[in-house]
């Protein structure tokens, strides 16, 4: 279709995110979109062994409740996706890697956000302490089998995308 004609028209920012309304023109109708634009972001898919898996259990404020899922969170200004991979998952889980491996990327929901993410596969896992960032409320760090997991996934007490997607990139699945 080609490049599309818009106009911003509102613009709010947040602590970590911007929004953004633009009008775009089509034929002669004048539709508005809202865009939030996000720093880019890293997943990581720690394997204790083939078959082990580690997840958090972390309060997630958009919807209100506590959710199973692989640790992640945003690069800072600047930061490469490996060194954003290795802080967030010691931040999280108090795990440190060594050997990330960039399993796949992709864009978590492009029909509003402009939010990219990486996914890491880590391996060689030595455990420490977790030093979590402000307001992160994650209330359990836990090592399930692959199986344990999958069976999550079916039952729906993995609901987070980036999560079920981690398993397929790394092959798991």
């Amino acid at each position: 279709m080609g490049i599309v004609r818009k106009k911003l028209i509102k613009k709010c920012k947040g602590n970590v995110f911007l929004f953004e309304v633009f009008e775009e023109k089509i034929g002669k109708s004048k539709i508005k979109r809202d865009v939030v634009k996000s720093p880019k972001a890293i997943g990581i898919l720690p394997l204790l062994d083939k078959n082990k898996i580690v997840l958090i259990r972390q309060f997630r404020f958009a919807i209100n409740k506590e959710i199973w899922e692989i640790p992640a969170g945003m690069l800072r200004k600047g930061e490469k996706p490996e060194v954003g991979a290795k802080r967030e998952l010691k931040e999280e889980t108090g795990y440190e890697a060594k050997e990330l491996k960039k399993i796949g990327e992709f864009y978590l929901s492009p029909g509003y956000s402009t939010e990219y993410m990486y996914l890491f596969l880590a391996r060689g896992l030595k455990k420490g302490e977790q030093s979590l960032e402000k307001g992160e409320k994650i209330k359990e760090v836990k090592i399930f089998s692959k199986k344990e997991v999958l069976k999550m996934i079916k039952s729906r007490k993995i609901v987070d995308a980036k999560t079920i997607l981690a398993l397929f990139f790394s092959g798991l699945t």
